[in-house]
């Protein structure tokens, strides 16, 4: 039965690996706003992809400090108009 069950998920990953990780992605996504609710869960999605942001810029080597300040300056130049 345990071997079965692997072998039917090595599958899934192997053939569907974008409908698995959608799959996964969502029933935990719908567990934490059930548990946490929905506000809880979306500040702390923010963050993620803030940090992933963060993350990417470090990775290419690119002025960190710089972009995040492009960036803020340009979603707060939205609200001035």
């Amino acid at each position: 039965m345990k071997e079965e069950l692997r072998q039917v998920a090595e599958n899934l990953w192997q053939t569907h690996r974008g409908k698995t990780c959608g799959v996964l992605l969502g029933m935990a996504l719908g567990t934490a706003i059930l548990c946490f609710g929905f506000w809880h869960t979306f500040f702390v999605l923010c963050c993620g992809l803030i940090g992933l942001f963060i993350g990417t810029q470090l990775d290419n080597d690119d002025n960190v400090i710089d972009s995040v300040r492009e960036k803020a300056w340009t979603f707060f130049e939205r609200f001035q108009r």
